[in-house]
């Protein structure tokens, strides 16, 4: 069982510390450590993301346990880590652009995005094009897919970035960086 510890905005304007505890869902029986924090677990030569399953021995790198990514979106948490993030943190968007869809199941610390590209096919293929952009908290915002054509089992909304005029801090310019900047 996991200790997960977030802040939680009260009626009163006051914050107050609330704890929930996560079992982390096993796969087909098995029950793989998988603690938050670095240095991750290796599994087969490769970092073993908090947010990813395993199954009959092997990880599941092409999927997400839906649960730890939601709660890493929700409690502001590292989906590779699964620790909590800072005040900012990092996101993988489809385009440079206000209002892109963030392809990263939740939000990364900058070491953690390091490794992320590093190992991820996906992320760390320059052909795919992602950019990367420094958020807070608020700039991520869910936008519900009513579409008729959804799959059904994708979820049924996905994450962009709010614009920064939307954002608790309208004045700041964003800065859209490329793969190679990140991998520095």
């Amino acid at each position: 069982m996991q200790r997960v510890v977030y802040m939680q905005d009260r009626d009163d304007g006051q914050r107050m510390k609330d704890v929930i505890y996560v079992h982390p869902p096993s796969y087909k029986g098995e029950e793989f450590p998988n603690p938050a924090g670095l240095p991750r677990p290796v599994v087969g030569g490769l970092p073993f993301p908090w947010v990813t399953p395993m199954a009959d021995g092997k990880p599941l790198f092409r999927e997400i346990e839906r649960v730890k990514a939601e709660l890493c979106r929700r409690l502001w948490g590292c989906q590779v880590c699964g620790n909590d993030l800072d005040s900012t943190a990092w996101v993988a968007l489809k385009e440079p652009a206000e209002g892109s869809a963030v392809v990263s199941s939740a939000a990364i610390h900058p070491a953690c995005l390091r490794l992320a590209v590093q190992y991820c096919p996906v992320l760390g293929d320059p052909a795919m094009g992602y950019a990367f952009t420094e958020v807070y908290e608020d700039d991520i915002v869910a936008v519900t897919d009513e579409s008729p054509h959804r799959n059904g089992r994708a979820p049924a909304a996905r994450w962009h970035l709010r614009p920064a005029a939307e954002t608790s801090r309208p004045e700041r310019v964003r800065t859209f960086h490329s793969l190679s900047d990140v991998r520095g």
